[in-house]
C-alpha cells in the first residue's frame, strides 16, 4: 500500500466505532468526528482545494489501483451529479495526511452531501443554507460554531449504505450567532 492508507478508516476499524458525527462550518470545511467512545474520538477534516478535480487527479493517478471500488463510486457519483464538489479528507491537524480512500461530495444542485468511505456511501440531504456555506466558503476558518451537525450511531445501520433526510436531524440548520468575546462587546459600551 502506498502512505495515503488510514488504517483507521479500513471497514473493519469503522465497525469498531459507536458513529460519526458530521459538522459543517461556514468556512466551507467539514469535521468528520468518529466516535471510539462517549468521549474517545477520531477527527477528520474535509476541505475543498480551490482546483479540486486536479487535486482529485492526482489522488486518482495516485491511488485507484489500490482501491479500484471506491474510485469508482466517487466517479459514478460525479457522473450523475455534474455539480459536484470532491472535498479530500485529512486526519485533524494534519493537511498532509490525506486519505486517498475517503472523500466528500457534496452536490449543491441537489443539496446532498456524500461521505464514502472505502465503499461505504452515507447520503446526507443538508438545508440550502448549509449547502450554500460549503459552496461559497465565505466565513471565518476558527472561532465559529458549526451551522450543521448531526450524529450518525452505528447501531442503526451496522455501517451500511444508509440515507438521511432532513427530518431525520435532532437540529438540522442553526443560525449562526455572534461569535465576538465578552471583552469586544464590553467595548461597545463606553460612554464618553
Amino acid at each position: 500500500m502506498n502512505k495515503y492508507y488510514d488504517p483507521k478508516l479500513s471497514l473493519e476499524i469503522l465497525q469498531t466505532y459507536q458513529g460519526y458525527s458530521l459538522q459543517v462550518f461556514t468556512s466551507g470545511r467539514i469535521k468528520l468526528s468518529f466516535h471510539i467512545s462517549h468521549i474517545q474520538r477520531v477527527g477528520y477534516y474535509a476541505k475543498r482545494p480551490k482546483r479540486f478535480h486536479e487535486a482529485y487527479a492526482k489522488q486518482r493517478h495516485r491511488s485507484s489501483q489500490g482501491f479500484p471500488k471506491h474510485f469508482a463510486l466517487v466517479d459514478r457519483i460525479f457522473e450523475t451529479s455534474p455539480n459536484t464538489l470532491i472535498h479530500r479528507i485529512h486526519l485533524k491537524a494534519d493537511n498532509n495526511a490525506t486519505a486517498d480512500r475517503a472523500h466528500v461530495l457534496t452536490d449543491i444542485s441537489n443539496d446532498r452531501c456524500h461521505v464514502i468511505l472505502n465503499t461505504l456511501c452515507h447520503r446526507w440531504d443538508l438545508p440550502k443554507d448549509v449547502t450554500q456555506a460549503l459552496h461559497l466558503r465565505g466565513g471565518p476558518k476558527r472561532g465559529t460554531a458549526s451551522i450543521f451537525n448531526e450524529y450518525m450511531p452505528s447501531y442503526e445501520h451496522d455501517w451500511e449504505d444508509a440515507s438521511f433526510a432532513l427530518e431525520d436531524y435532532q437540529h438540522g440548520y442553526r443560525e449562526q450567532h455572534n461569535t465576538r468575546g465578552i471583552a469586544d462587546q464590553n467595548e461597545d459600551r463606553f460612554d464618553f
